[in-house]
């Protein structure tokens, strides 16, 4: 007999714990040691979309049904159970496995409803809010009801885990003050909520919080107000949600796609957004950052000096951050471009002028390119200038090259024809690179040997003289 199979029966099991549901059904082939240990493991995943299930809805039924029975009869111990089932007339029988797991102590529960034609599935699941023993929970596709316990004890809950769920507010209030231990609170399209509170008192141990609303209910106001000291990761996306922060010492990574924002939080580590416009972002005196990811998407660059006056606000608050900035598309149509010049250094509002570190300009055939970039030097100092094109996956080395050496003279130009005395006075030179794939490190190039060589990403590396600018020049050379 091999010596894995010697093992204490409990310790099988705990190896069996990591593997498939059929990978574990294989193990009773092994030995006569290991034939039935695979039918007491302690976690169980059905799913009514494996292919050994396809077309026998009832055999799956019966299946989960008579397995979920032996646990009982036998009071076997079930720590995890995740189900992920199409049908919806066999939803009735949720309630009575519900039950059971609630009574053999499961702690990590995990529904998952597929949606037949686009249709929600309508699934009460009062019975699941009085499971004190759960500590993970995942809901997907599912409506929690309107018949609520009078208490909801989740007091060992630590994950919960909302995906495309109908719930009101009054339920989602009831659950989350009783979740005093919670750690991980993750919201995806979540219909019928208004405000979600965290709070000191009750929520002290949350150390991640996703809140994502796609764009099919962005007409709903969302509120969202967090006072957990205990935070360290955000994740939010949603077109209309405020977001207060107040003193998140441990906060070290924030990604937001919202716009308004009020944060303290001295610990921070990295803040990437992506949004449309340019967010209006307050930050404490107290707060610290080392890494700034800005994607801005939208188009009110165009012919909007304020956008510039916005932007100079924004980045000057993050000054001593290294900051990377991208600016997705120009708009190709743009009859009403702003000349800038010499008088336009009024766009820094009263700023010094920001060191942003990488600078990515992902175009298209755009006629303001140079209004945009003659813009941004006037705000920000990037160190490199790189480009980033739409539908590039399929170019071929000839088109790479021909796009590279365009935009190389783009920016030539631009820096050849301001009327801006500033940016001619402090911008001292400019190289194109190249990335050695071989070498991993960027190389010098000359425009016209591009054929010849094998680069396949470039940059602009700009020379700036460091009298005019503000930057955490500590950060950027360590």
């Amino acid at each position: 007999m091999d010596r894995i199979s010697e093992l204490p029966k409990e310790i099988l099991q705990r190896i069996l714990y990591f593997l498939s549901q059929e990978d574990v059904v294989r193990t009773s082939l092994l030995s006569k040691s290991w034939r039935y240990i695979w039918c007491s493991r302690p976690n169980l995943v059905f799913s009514d979309k494996n292919v050994y299930f396809q077309g026998k809805k009832q055999e799956f039924l019966s299946v989960v049904d008579e397995t979920l029975q032996r646990y009982c009869d036998r009071r076997l111990r079930l720590e995890d159970f995740h189900l992920c089932m199409s049908d919806r007339d066999s939803l009735s029988l949720l309630d009575k496995w519900i039950a059971e797991l609630a009574t053999m102590g499961v702690k990590d529960f995990c529904l998952h409803i597929l949606r037949e034609n686009s249709c929600r599935v309508i699934v009460d699941l009062p019975v699941v809010l009085e499971a004190e023993s759960l500590k993970v929970l995942w809901l997907h596709y599912c409506d929690l009801g309107r018949n609520i316990p009078e208490n909801i004890t989740f007091v060992r809950l630590q994950l919960l885990h909302l995906k495309n769920a109908l719930i009101v507010q009054e339920i989602f209030d009831k659950i989350i003050s009783s979740c005093t231990l919670i750690t991980t609170l993750w919201l995806k399209d979540c219909k019928g909520l208004k405000t979600i509170k965290l709070e000191k008192n009750l929520h002290k141990y949350l150390k991640h919080f996703t809140f994502v609303n796609n764009a099919i209910y962005r007409k709903d106001e969302r509120n969202v107000e967090i006072d957990a000291p205990a935070l360290e990761k955000v994740t939010i996306y949603g077109s209309k949600v405020r977001f207060h922060y107040r003193k998140l010492r441990n906060l070290n990574n924030l990604v937001e796609r919202s716009r308004v924002l009020c944060i303290d939080a001295p610990n921070m580590e990295c803040f990437d957004y992506t949004g449309l416009v340019v967010p209006y972002v307050s930050f404490a005196p107290t707060s610290g950052w080392s890494n700034i990811k800005l994607c801005i998407t939208g188009h009110d660059v165009d012919g909007a000096p304020s956008w510039f006056h916005i932007l100079s606000k924004f980045i000057h608050a993050l000054r001593h951050s290294i900051i990377c900035l991208k600016k997705f598309h120009c708009s190709p149509n743009n009859n009403n471009l702003h000349v800038l010049g010499q008088d336009d250094d009024v766009i820094n509002v009263g700023n010094r002028h920001v060191v942003v570190d990488d600078l990515t300009l992902k175009i298209g055939r755009s006629s303001s390119f140079t209004y945009l970039l003659n813009g941004l030097f006037c705000i920000c100092r990037p160190r490199y200038v790189t480009p980033h094109w739409f539908s590039q996956e399929n170019w071929n080395k000839e088109r790479k090259v021909k796009e590279a050496r365009d935009f190389f003279c783009k920016i030539e130009k631009t820096i050849d024809s301001t009327g801006n005395h500033d940016i001619r006075q402090y911008l001292e030179g400019f190289t194109f690179e190249g990335f050695d794939e071989f070498l991993l490190d960027w190389q010098p190039l000359q425009v016209a040997t591009l054929l010849e060589s094998e680069f396949v990403e470039f940059r602009v590396r700009l020379q700036w003289s460091d009298q005019h600018c503000e930057s955490s020049s500590k950060l950027l050379e360590s």
